[in-house]
């Protein structure tokens, strides 16, 4: 299992979240703030194995500009958890 840094690392508008799964799995991928709440589900599928990559644009679940500043997304399976750290500048 991989969880690759994003790109550009930092952003704006845009950025592009890609990992890699070993099997077949439920597969949650998700935004969150420094206060650790959540901001965006960008995946919430089953995915076959392989690599995938999702874009991020900035905007939180209910469709709003977040603003500048650090965030984390994390990836979560059916066996593991990974998380990074990225900024959006605006």
């Amino acid at each position: 299992f991989e969880l690759n840094q994003n790109y550009p690392n930092p952003f704006n508008p845009s950025t592009v979240i890609s990992y890699q799964i070993s099997k077949s799995s439920n597969v949650k991928l998700k935004i969150y703030d420094t206060l650790g709440q959540k901001v965006k589900t960008l995946v919430d599928i089953f995915e076959t194995a392989g690599k995938h990559s999702i874009t991020w644009n900035g905007m939180n679940d209910f469709n709003y500009h977040v603003g500048s500043g650090i965030y984390f997304y994390s990836l979560l399976t059916d066996k593991i958890y990974l998380q990074k750290k990225m900024m959006l500048i605006r």
